[in-house]
C-alpha cells in the first residue's frame, strides 16, 4: 500500500494506492491536525507496513507568514579571503579547497558570539565543509550547550560548493528546523519510515530531510504536476491548480515540470531548487469583502465559515456547493457575477502566454472554474477523476530522488560523499582518473545511497548531472593526480510501483 499525503494551506488531502493500482482519496480539514489524520489513515491501512510520504506546506508558511519571527545566529567560518561580515557572525577557524583543517577554531571565540545575544536557531558555516565538516562539528559541540540541537543546521548538509549561497541556505534550515523537526517526531509516533516530498518533485528518506528541510520548500506545485500527470496520462499540459487560499499555473513538458534552481526565498538567494509555477493570490476560501482579497478568515459560508468567499460567489451564480442558500442569502448576484468573472479573467489572461493548449484542471473548484478559464484562454480542458486530491496522489506515486555531493582527490586517495568521508572508495581512487570514471563513481553512490533507503532499482537509472568540475594536480611536470566536484541527482519522476 502507498499512502501519500498532502499539508496544504487549508485542507490535508489523503491518498492510497493498493496493490492492485486502486486509488481513493480523501480531504480533511487542516485544523484537524496531523496526529488525528494518521489516526484516521491507521484505521485504514498499517501504516508500518505501507510506504507513507508526506507533502508539508510548513516551511513554505513559516519563511512566507513568519520569517522575522525566528531569529537565526548565523556563525561563518570563512578563512582568509572575502569580507563575510554581512552574513553572520565571522569565527577564526578554517579548513582550505583540498580538506586540510588549516586553523581550528577557538571554543570561546563561540561562545562569547552565542553569549552576545538572543537567538532561537544557529546556522553554522565553515566556507570548505563539504569537503571536510569537522569544524562545523567541533563548533556544534559547543552551540549544543545553548541550544537543542533541532534548532541547529550545518551548511556541509546542503551540499554546494559556493559559499554565500550556502550560508543562505543554512540559514534558511536554520529558521524552519525546530518545526520540521516536532512535525517529524509526530509522524514517528506511527511509523519510523516514511519519506517527505521535495519541492522539485522527488521524495527523500525524513532521516535526510532533516539535515536540509529547506528541500521540502514550495512541494504542493511539484506533487501537483505529477498527481496530474498520473490521473490523465498526458505529458505535456497547463496545470491549473485551484487551491484554498492560492492558485497556481504551472506547465508540464515531456512528462516533467520545470523546476527552478538557486531560488530566492525573501529575497535571500540559496541552493533551493523547486517547480516553477506562477501564483494567483486567490482561491475557494479567499475573503470577498466588495471584492476578492488575497487572504483568507474562514472556511466559506457554504461550509459554516463566518465570511463570504470565492466559494459563496459560486454558489450565488448558480453552483450548489455545501450550503449554497447561506451564500445566496448573505450576497448580491451581481457582484458576485462581477466577482467571479474578474477572477476568470486573471487566470486566463496567465493561462492564454502559455505555450500548450491543453489545461488539466485540479482542485476541489476546478470542475466550477476550469469550463470558463478554458474557454476565455482559448484552450482545452480534462478534468480528471479525484482532480480535488491531485496533490496527494501526486506524493503518493512519486519517485524517490537523492542529491549527491563527491568530492575527490585521487593524489591523496579520497572520497567525500554528502561531506562525509568514504573509506570504502579508497582503493578505487588512484593516479589520473578520466572525468567519466569519476562521474561514473558517483552515480553509482548516488544509485546505492537510493536502494538503501528504500527505492526499487527501476527507479533509479535516471541520473542527472547536475555539476562537474575537476583539474590535474601537476607538480615537476607530471600529472600527479585530479581533483573533482561532482554533483548528481537521480531524476524526480512517477515510481515504478505507479506506472
Amino acid at each position: 500500500m502507498i499512502v501519500g499525503i498532502d499539508v496544504g494551506g487549508t485542507n490535508t488531502d489523503v491518498a492510497y494506492i493498493d496493490e492492485d493500482g486502486n486509488l481513493q482519496t480523501f480531504k480533511y480539514p487542516n485544523e484537524y491536525g496531523i496526529t488525528r489524520i494518521l489516526s484516521d489513515v491507521e484505521e485504514r491501512v498499517d501504516l508500518r507496513r505501507s510506504r507513507l510520504v508526506i507533502s508539508t506546506s510548513l516551511p513554505l508558511n513559516i519563511l512566507t507568514s513568519q520569517f522575522d519571527r525566528v531569529k537565526v545566529l548565523s556563525l561563518v567560518f570563512p578563512g582568509p579571503g572575502l569580507n563575510y561580515e554581512n552574513y553572520g557572525v565571522v569565527l577564526k577557524g578554517y579548513v582550505n579547497h583540498r580538506g586540510d583543517v588549516v586553523e581550528d577554531i577557538d571554543p570561546a571565540e563561540v561562545e562569547m558570539a552565542l553569549k552576545s545575544g538572543e537567538f532561537d536557531a544557529v546556522a553554522i558555516s565553515g566556507k570548505f565543509s563539504v569537503r571536510n565538516p569537522e569544524l562545523e562539528h567541533r563548533a556544534l559541540e559547543v552551540v549544543r550547550r545553548y541550544v537543542g540541537e533541532e534548532s541547529v543546521a550545518l551548511s556541509h548538509h546542503v551540499g554546494h560548493i559556493n559559499f554565500p549561497l550556502r550560508i543562505n541556505t543554512t540559514i534558511i534550515n536554520a529558521k524552519i528546523s525546530r518545526e520540521v523537526w516536532e512535525l517529524t517526531n509526530s509522524i514517528r509516533r506511527f511509523t519510523e519510515d516514511f519519506f517527505y516530498y521535495k519541492g522539485d518533485g522527488g521524495i527523500i528518506p525524513w532521516r535526510v530531510a532533516m539535515r536540509n528541510p529547506s528541500e521540502l520548500y514550495n512541494s504542493s506545485p511539484a506533487s501537483v504536476a505529477y498527481g496530474a500527470r498520473y490521473l490523465t496520462g498526458e505529458e505535456n499540459a497547463i496545470i491549473v491548480d485551484i487551491g484554498g487560499t492560492t492558485t497556481d499555473i504551472l506547465l508540464l513538458r515531456n512528462g516533467a515540470p520545470e523546476v527552478e534552481e538557486k531560488v530566492r526565498i525573501q529575497g535571500m538567494k540559496t541552493h533551493v531548487r523547486c517547480v516553477r509555477s506562477v501564483s494567483i493570490p486567490f482561491g475557494g476560501d479567499s475573503l470577498y469583502s466588495g471584492e476578492l482579497k488575497p487572504y483568507r478568515l474562514d472556511k466559506p459560508l457554504a461550509f459554516g465559515g463566518k465570511y463570504a468567499t470565492l466559494t459563496d460567489l459560486l454558489n450565488v451564480v448558480g453552483e450548489e456547493i455545501g450550503d449554497h442558500r447561506r451564500s445566496r442569502d448573505a450576497l448580491n448576484e451581481s457582484a458576485a457575477e462581477r466577482e467571479v468573472e474578474a477572477y476568470t479573467d486573471r487566470v486566463a489572461e496567465v493561462v492564454s502566454g502559455v505555450d500548450s493548449d491543453l489545461i488539466i484542471g485540479t482542485g476541489y473548484l476546478a470542475r466550477y472554474l476550469i469550463p470558463k478559464i478554458a474557454e476565455k484562454s482559448g484552450k482545452r480542458y480534462v478534468i480528471p477523476m479525484h482532480h480535488e486530491s491531485a496533490n496527494a496522489v501526486g506524493v503518493a506515486v512519486s519517485r524517490v530522488s537523492l542529491t549527491l555531493y563527491a568530492r575527490f582527490d585521487t593524489e591523496r586517495r579520497v572520497a567525500i560523499f554528502n561531506g562525509e568521508l568514504d573509506s570504502e572508495q579508497i582503493e578505487r581512487i588512484s593516479g589520473h582518473p578520466d572525468d567519466e570514471e569519476l562521474i561514473s563513481m558517483a552515480v553509482e553512490r548516488a544509485r546505492e545511497l537510493a536502494v538503501e533507503y528504500g527505492a526499487h532499482e527501476r527507479d533509479v537509472r535516471d541520473v542527472d548531472v547536475v555539476y562537474f568540475n575537476s583539474f590535474s594536480i601537476v607538480r615537476g611536470g607530471i600529472k600527479r593526480g585530479k581533483i573533482a566536484d561532482v554533483v548528481v541527482q537521480i531524476r524526480p519522476g512517477l515510481c515504478c510501483d505507479a506506472v
